[in-house]
């Protein structure tokens, strides 16, 4: 069964805000390439302010809610971007933060973002910005391009 978000967000503010975890699919590529489509992530609730390089669920300025990463902490004010995105978005309030995803599940693998390997390397793409999000738009055309090339040898063949 697939709810739209303004079903399903009320549900999952609400769990959060009891203190409860959340486990829910994403969709988009906003993130990647830490956080896939169709990945499940696990969030918790905000005990305290957000980190800079953590990843947390927002009500952007567009009234849409996102999981994307804080780029800057300002004041009490908070910006964030997707990994995938070379724009940053805010200011937003404390307010509209609501939770910071833990871990994500993808093929049954599972990458904690909270601590370990993939929160060092969540706060290396952050500061290697913007180029890190062109060395992976690099990677992104060579692959499909080597795609393409192996298809190719193989009719030839």
């Amino acid at each position: 069964m697939i709810l739209p978000s303004s079903k399903l967000m009320p549900v999952i503010l609400a769990a959060l805000k009891r203190g409860q975890r959340v486990r829910m699919t994403v969709n988009g590529s906003s993130m990647l390439p830490f956080i896939h489509n169709d990945d499940t992530v696990e969030l918790e609730p905000l005990r305290a302010p957000p980190q800079v390089g953590e990843i947390v669920l927002a009500q952007g300025l567009e009234e849409q809610y996102v999981i994307h990463r804080v780029v800057c902490a300002k004041g009490g004010s908070f910006y964030l971007r997707g990994d995938a995105q070379t724009n940053r978005e805010g200011p937003l309030a404390s307010k509209n933060l609501f939770g910071k995803v833990i871990q994500s599940e993808r093929k049954g693998q599972i990458r904690i973002h909270s601590r370990g390997i993939w929160h060092i390397l969540g706060r290396i793409w952050l500061y290697t910005h913007p180029i890190g999000f062109y060395l992976f738009q690099s990677y992104l055309k060579l692959r499909r391009m080597g795609g393409k090339v192996l298809r190719w040898l193989r009719v030839i063949s």
